[in-house]
């Protein structure tokens, strides 16, 4: 699930999530930019439980390792 369908209402937060230059310093390699995005995505769906485990499958992400 992700941040677009959260609430079954179509947010833009991916989008909005993208436009936020100011984190790009945060998250100077690529893979970190893909992984904090990820785990903001998760942060913000839908699902009950907020663990890594859970967040990196909604994040449709190979391993926990990656998310946390």
């Amino acid at each position: 699930m992700s941040v677009a369908t959260w609430s079954g209402s179509l947010l833009a937060w991916e989008r909005e999530l993208s436009a936020l230059k100011r984190l790009s310093p945060v998250f100077w390699r690529r893979k970190l930019k893909e992984t904090g995005c990820a785990f903001l995505d998760g942060l913000l769906c839908g699902i009950e439980r907020k663990t890594g485990w859970l967040m990196a499958e909604a994040a449709g992400l190979e391993s926990v390792c990656s998310i946390v």
